[in-house]
C-alpha cells in the first residue's frame, strides 16, 4: 500500500470522529434556532426533528482537509471547496425558510458555475459513432453545470429515509476516494476520503431512530462536492467509459432521479413537485421497515460501486 492510501485512511478516521463529535453540537444548534422539520404529508418520520446535521459533515470534511493538505491546492480542488461552502450556506437558509425551487435553482447553478470557473468540466464525451472522443468545446459550461445540479439534486431527494443519503454518500465518495487515488488525483482521493468518514461519523446519530436530519444543507453539499469529484477525476479515465463510471457509482440516486423524473413527465406533474414516490418510499409500502430498505439500498449502492470498480480497473489497467 502507498503512503497516500494511508493518508486517506486516516483523513477518512479523523474525519469519522470528527462527523461523530459534531453532530450533537449542531443538533443544539439546530433546536436553538428553530430549524426544525415538522412531519409533511411526503415524510416518514411522525415527530418534530432538527435539522442542520450537515453542518457537521461540512465542517468535518472542510476541517479535516485542510488540516491535512500541506501543499498549494490545484485550481478545481479549490473550486469545489468554495462552491460547496456556498451550497451548504443556501442548504442552512433552505433549512430555516424553505426556499422555493427557483432559488435552490440559483443557488446550485452559481455553486456549479463557480466551480467550472475553476476548472471543474466535462471537456469530452465518447464519439457514439466510432472511436475516439468528441471535444465539447463552450458546451462544456452548461453540460458540466447540468451535471452538478441533477447528481446534488438527486442526493437531496434520496435523503428521505434515515442514515440513507449519509450511507449511500459514505459508500460512492469512498469508491470515488479509491479511483482518484488509483490515478494519482491525490487531493481528490484525500476530499472524497474525508467526506466518506464525515458520513460514516454521521451516521450513527442518523442512522434508525435517527436523532437529527442532515437538512438541505447536508445533502446538497454531498451531491455537489460528488458530482464535481467525479468530474475534475473520473471523467478523465478513458472516453469509452467516461460517463459511465460516476453513474454507477452515484447509481441509487441516479437511478431514483430518473425514475421519478420519467414517471412525472409521463403523468404531466411538475418536475420539482414533491413526492411519496421514490424508490425507498415504494420499498416502505411493500412492507420493509425503514431499517430494511435503507440496508437494501445501501446494498444496491455497493453493488454498483463494484462493478464500477471493476470497469475502472479494467480500463486503468
Amino acid at each position: 500500500m502507498s503512503p497516500q492510501f494511508f493518508y486517506c485512511v486516516l483523513a477518512f478516521i479523523l474525519a469519522g470522529v470528527g462527523g461523530f463529535v459534531l453532530t450533537p453540537l449542531a443538533r443544539q444548534i439546530a433546536f436553538k434556532a428553530g430549524v426544525v422539520r415538522e412531519p409533511r404529508a411526503r415524510d416518514i418520520h411522525k415527530e418534530p426533528m432538527p435539522l442542520w446535521g450537515g453542518l457537521a459533515i461540512y465542517a468535518s470534511t472542510i476541517i479535516v482537509f485542510l488540516a491535512l493538505t500541506l501543499h498549494r491546492l490545484e485550481l478545481p480542488v479549490l473550486g469545489i471547496l468554495l462552491g460547496g461552502t456556498l451550497i451548504a450556506f443556501f442548504g442552512m437558509l433552505d433549512d430555516r425558510y424553505d426556499l422555493s425551487a427557483k432559488h435552490q435553482l440559483l443557488a446550485i447553478c452559481s455553486a456549479a458555475a463557480l466551480a467550472v470557473a475553476f476548472g471543474v468540466r466535462i471537456t469530452f464525451v465518447s464519439n457514439p459513432f466510432g472511436p475516439g472522443e468528441i471535444d465539447m468545446g463552450m458546451l462544456s459550461i452548461p453540460v458540466t453545470i447540468a451535471w452538478i445540479f441533477f447528481i446534488t439534486k438527486a442526493v437531496d431527494v434520496i435523503d428521505g429515509l434515515d442514515g440513507l443519503a449519509a450511507g449511500i454518500s459514505a459508500i460512492a465518495s469512498g469508491t470515488l476516494a479509491l479511483m482518484a487515488l488509483t490515478r494519482g488525483q491525490v487531493d481528490l482521493a484525500l476530499l472524497a476520503a474525508t467526506l466518506s468518514g464525515s458520513c460514516v461519523g454521521f451516521l450513527k446519530h442518523n442512522f434508525n431512530p435517527a436523532r437529527i436530519f442532515m437538512g438541505t444543507v447536508g445533502a446538497q453539499f454531498l451531491g455537489f462536492s460528488m458530482a464535481c469529484i467525479a468530474v475534475a477525476g473520473l471523467f478523465k479515465v478513458a472516453a469509452t467509459v467516461a460517463i459511465s463510471l460516476p453513474v454507477l457509482v452515484l447509481g441509487v440516486p441516479v437511478f431514483d432521479a430518473v425514475f421519478v423524473t420519467l414517471k412525472r413527465l409521463v403523468r404531466g406533474q411538475p418536475l420539482f413537485a414533491p413526492e411519496k414516490g421514490h424508490v425507498h418510499h415504494i420499498l416502505v409500502r411493500r412492507g420493509l421497515s425503514q431499517r430494511q430498505a435503507v440496508l437494501v439500498l445501501y446494498a444496491v449502492s455497493l453493488c454498483f460501486s463494484l462493478v464500477a470498480w471493476q470497469v475502472f480497473v479494467t480500463v486503468a489497467g
